[in-house]
């Protein structure tokens, strides 16, 4: 009997692993994440919806993030209307569509539409790096980059991160101890997007509830990596998972970047592996080809400088009626997957 459960068990432990495997595999094909490997080519139509503007308005001015190509993705814009331009505000280097109109020089009534459209293609990044929890030194920067190692308006880097950061005893190489506090928001945060106060990237918020969206979640990330001197950066991007090689976005998506000598920047998702218990591992070090980069940084200015103060988040588009904010303004995107070149 005892020789039959000698045998049995190992084939259990097996069948059981098997089965953890085959589970894993389901939930990351269920979660979108199936096959993020392959470039994708697709074509994406931005929709800008300005709404309710008074009768008196003489100069409205409108700021819409515009993606670039970097490393990880290409971006064309094909159209948009010819009275724009684009900028690019001196912070962070993001794109801007830039349009100032003259309300007596078009027939608007109450409302205005501007539409952009792109080609794009899309490509996972992923760092071994990070996946290996390799030993490399912190990044000896200066110049530009001393700004992803200050503070920011929500993102302070005392009274609560210091507490955190002390009882974290984080590891000295950056790597671990950027994996340290990605697990550490995993285990301790509950993910709420609904929750009063969530949405804004409040650090101090974000500590004392617990909870919060994904703006939350990497706000505190991006505070203990620089109070630990590592620099750290927000990013904001769309969701494009396309069902039957077409879908619609109309909310972003945001994730943080810490930057190691060696590889450069790699990419965290604390909110969405927290959501995915089964991605942990994968999002951390890794960019899939699902989100296109928009926009980063915060306490943005930009490009011309609007009268209203720095942004705390730019990534939706931003209006101006005769020099003062205006809120009604809202946008979509729909997208369709090309065939692959």
């Amino acid at each position: 009997m005892q020789e039959q459960q000698g045998i049995l068990f190992p084939r259990r432990v097996r069948s059981y692993k098997l089965y953890l495997t085959l589970l894993a595999a389901c939930c990351i094909a269920c979660s979108g994440y199936a096959d993020t490997t392959q470039p994708r080519t697709l074509t994406l139509t931005y929709t800008c919806h300005i709404t309710n503007i008074p009768s008196a308005a003489k100069q409205l001015n409108c700021w819409i993030p515009v993606p670039s190509s970097d490393e990880r993705q290409t971006v064309a814009l094909l159209s948009g209307p010819a009275s724009g331009k684009i900028t690019t505000e001196r912070k962070y280097g993001n794109q801007i569509y830039y349009s100032q109109i003259m309300m007596d020089k078009v027939n608007a009534k109450d409302s205005l539409t501007i539409t952009l459209k792109y080609k794009i293609k899309l490509w996972e990044k992923l760092v071994p790096e990070a996946r290996a929890l390799t030993n490399l030194p912190k990044a000896d920067v200066g110049g530009k980059m001393k700004v992803y190692l200050a503070g920011n308006r929500l993102i302070p880097l005392d009274g609560p991160v210091e507490t955190i950061r002390q009882q974290l005893q984080l590891e000295k190489e950056p790597i671990k101890a950027a994996r340290q506090i990605y697990d550490y928001l995993i285990d301790n945060m509950i993910y709420n997007y609904k929750a009063p106060g969530a949405g804004i990237g409040d650090v101090l918020w974000a500590c004392n509830s617990k909870t919060g969206d994904c703006s939350d979640y990497h706000s505190v990330f991006i505070a203990l990596c620089r109070s630990e001197g590592i620099p750290a950066d927000h990013v904001f991007g769309l969701p494009l998972r396309a069902t039957l090689g077409k879908g619609k976005v109309k909310d972003w998506h945001c994730w943080a970047r810490f930057y190691v000598q060696g590889p450069g920047w790699i990419t965290i998702d604390a909110s969405e592996a927290d959501k995915h218990p089964e991605l942990r591992d994968y999002l951390f070090g890794t960019l899939s080809n699902l989100y296109l980069t928009v926009s980063h940084g915060r306490d943005v200015v930009l490009e011309p400088a609007q009268q209203g103060p720095a942004l705390n988040i730019f990534a939706d588009p931003y209006v101006e009626i005769d020099g003062k904010p205006f809120t009604n303004v809202k946008w979509e995107g729909t997208f369709e997957t090309l065939n692959q070149d």
